[in-house]
């Protein structure tokens, strides 16, 4: 199943994508079904038995299939446009997307002109020999309808939640902690408030978030995967070689975090940046953490 291209001037061959992706959206009893690592079995014990060896794991975890921009998926497709895939495979034509145009024009334009063979195994599809081709607009049909009603019942929980003073964020943010009393709300974990509040405050001071970062690193602070580690809180982050390894991402993402600046008020959509100083200045969270 090996395709072969040339690249500057040597004979490479092209790659097997192997894309996964999983939604915090996703209905919990398919969770196991759907997750990455059940994704990537499948795919892997498919592209062994048909004998596609240049493989390579595509995934975006925690990423609606509603929008197509998706970190991986976009690098996907830069590679595919540059001519260094040659087959793109799915467990199932919802982890590829939830939105039937632009699955269409994918699927049935953009992959046939660049010679890319697109498989879902649940719903056996395969654009190269047709198999299962003509049902695919309705199952992308139905896909996209799934979605907007999985959204609307979770808006629904989470109206109710919020009328109930109940925190809907599903990760508690670096800083915060669970109540040992009552889980389902957050108190302040003081190590971590304390660099919060630092980081804030090299904001007013002019910083911005790349110059921040490299004061934490200096100070050696321990960045928040770190941290976490240290007091064995679970975490879904990356830990970085260099323990005081401060992103100017990480940064830029506390600054304009409203539950960090007295905005996380549920289903109002103030928004925050780390420029509004006098917003940031005056906010109770910041002040209270």
């Amino acid at each position: 199943m090996a395709t072969a291209t040339k690249i500057n001037g040597q004979t490479e061959e092209k790659i097997t994508a192997l894309y996964c992706r999983l939604s915090v959206d996703d209905d919990n009893k398919d969770e196991e079904s759907n997750s990455i690592t059940n994704q990537k079995q499948i795919l892997q014990d498919y592209a062994r038995k048909e004998g596609y060896n240049n493989t390579m794991f595509f995934v975006d975890d925690g990423v609606s299939g509603t929008t197509f921009q998706r970190p991986n998926f976009m690098r996907m497709e830069r590679m595919a446009e540059n001519g260094e895939i040659s087959t793109i495979i799915v467990k199932d034509l919802s982890r590829f997307g939830r939105e039937q145009v632009e699955m269409g024009r994918l699927t049935q334009v953009v992959y046939p002109s660049l010679g890319i063979r697109f498989i879902a195994i649940q719903e056996r599809v395969d654009t190269l020999t047709g198999d299962g081709v003509e049902m695919m607009p309705f199952h992308n049909i139905f896909n996209e309808w799934y979605a907007a009603q999985t959204s609307k019942k979770i808006r629904a929980v989470w109206q109710s939640k919020a009328e109930h003073g109940e925190r809907i964020a599903s990760i508690v943010p670096y800083g915060y902690r669970k109540s040992e009393d009552n889980p389902k709300q957050w108190v302040i974990d003081e190590p971590a408030a304390q660099t919060v509040r630092k980081i804030f405050a090299l904001c007013l001071a002019g910083k911005g978030p790349m110059q921040i970062a490299r004061q934490l690193e200096g100070e050696k602070i321990l960045s928040p995967a770190v941290y976490f580690e240290s007091i064995g809180r679970k975490h879904a982050q990356k830990v970085p070689k260099n323990p005081y390894g401060w992103k100017q991402a990480t940064v830029g993402y506390i600054l304009e975090n409203r539950q960090y600046t007295g905005c996380a008020v549920n289903f109002k959509s103030t928004t925050v940046s780390y420029k509004v100083h006098k917003r940031i200045q005056h906010s109770p969270a910041v002040t209270a953490m």
